[in-house]
């Protein structure tokens, strides 16, 4: 099995052109079965394909075992001479700060953080431990929640500065990877708790699915190829238009002509609309369809003047006819 997740790893990154010759990686890990398993075949790869690893690990001030995981993963990286940054974060008090949830708050330091330590070290790319299973648990959460094609693709293997090697790989198959070689991961207890939404997924509704089909995992992963390569086609449509929306944009807004795409079909305007709120705040967390569905409609009112609030994320506001701007 060893070999084996190793190549499947390296056929990942060459395939899809996630790491190249002098490349620095990243390596975000929090001591887990999955992120040990990306480290250590990152560094097994690593002078075969030629390129360096830094690893990046956040505590985030809620569990008492994170000290020990914090100590396991520096410990391993100072055996495999790999250098080895740590963020140590009261989550709990930011995200009450901040009016968030902690995972959200969470996710958001840990990503600031990993985004720090590329630029810092003038790293290319940032790997995560993103597998099969969390992919299909993606899928899953997406359609709970509503959402388009887009949503039911889950999860890339690249998306901006992140890679992720591991994303065809079952979480069975990591587990055996880890016992195999000893590794000796640290397994967060809160993973088997059902207080978020994900949990409640992969503890109860992907074995009930699986009771129903035992080839659910494996009919989702299909689906998802089937519906890929549609959205593809679907995007590059899109950007040929998107690229002629926008007129202007700076630190603190975008304006665009919406009357570019209004006559363009629902799914063309839901897909630009999604794209200005991204560019905008660089991403979509928190975004349902329901919120692209009143902008479109606040667009086709088309009174100058009238805006669209989403908390403290931005504002939509149509400033003339034809003439919004998002800030």
């Amino acid at each position: 099995m060893v070999n084996n997740i190793i190549n499947i790893v390296k056929n990942n990154i060459i395939e899809n052109g996630l790491i190249k010759k002098n490349d620095k990686v990243v390596v975000a890990v929090s001591g887990g079965p999955d992120s040990m398993c990306l480290l250590d075949t990152l560094f097994k790869i690593k002078d075969e394909i030629g390129f360096n690893i830094i690893a990046a690990h956040v505590n985030h001030g809620i569990r008492i075992e994170a000290e020990e995981e914090k100590i396991y993963v520096e410990n391993y990286c100072k055996e495999k001479d790999i250098p080895f940054y740590y963020l140590k974060v009261d989550i709990p008090t930011l995200a009450k700060e901040k009016k968030m949830s902690e995972e959200t708050c969470g996710r958001e330091v840990r990503y600031n953080f990993f985004e720090e330590v590329r630029e810092k070290e003038g790293a290319q790319s940032i790997a995560v431990a993103h597998n099969l299973n969390d992919n299909i648990e993606t899928i899953l959460l997406n359609e709970i929640r509503g959402c388009g094609l887009k949503g039911l693709t889950g999860m890339d293997f690249k998306y901006n500065k992140i890679i992720r090697p591991l994303l065809t790989i079952e979480k069975k198959d990591i587990l055996v990877y880890n016992n195999e070689l000893e590794l000796h991961p640290c397994f967060d207890k809160t993973n088997e708790e059902e207080i978020y939404l994900r949990n409640k997924i992969r503890l109860s509704l992907i074995p009930y699915l699986q009771e129903l089909n035992p080839n659910f995992v494996t009919n989702i992963s299909r689906m998802r190829k089937i519906l890929k390569d549609d959205n593809d086609f679907i995007e590059e449509y899109t950007n040929n238009i998107f690229n002629r929306v926008i007129l202007n944009e700076d630190d603190s807004k975008i304006v665009f002509d919406f009357s570019l795409f209004m006559n363009e079909h629902d799914s063309i305007k839901n897909r630009i609309i999604r794209k200005i709120i991204e560019k905008k705040i660089s991403n979509l967390d928190g975004i349902e369809n329901i919120h692209v569905l009143d902008i479109i409609k606040l667009l086709k009112n088309n009174i100058k003047g009238k805006k669209y609030i989403i908390g403290n994320k931005f504002t939509i506001e149509i400033v003339k006819k034809n003439i919004a701007i998002i800030y």
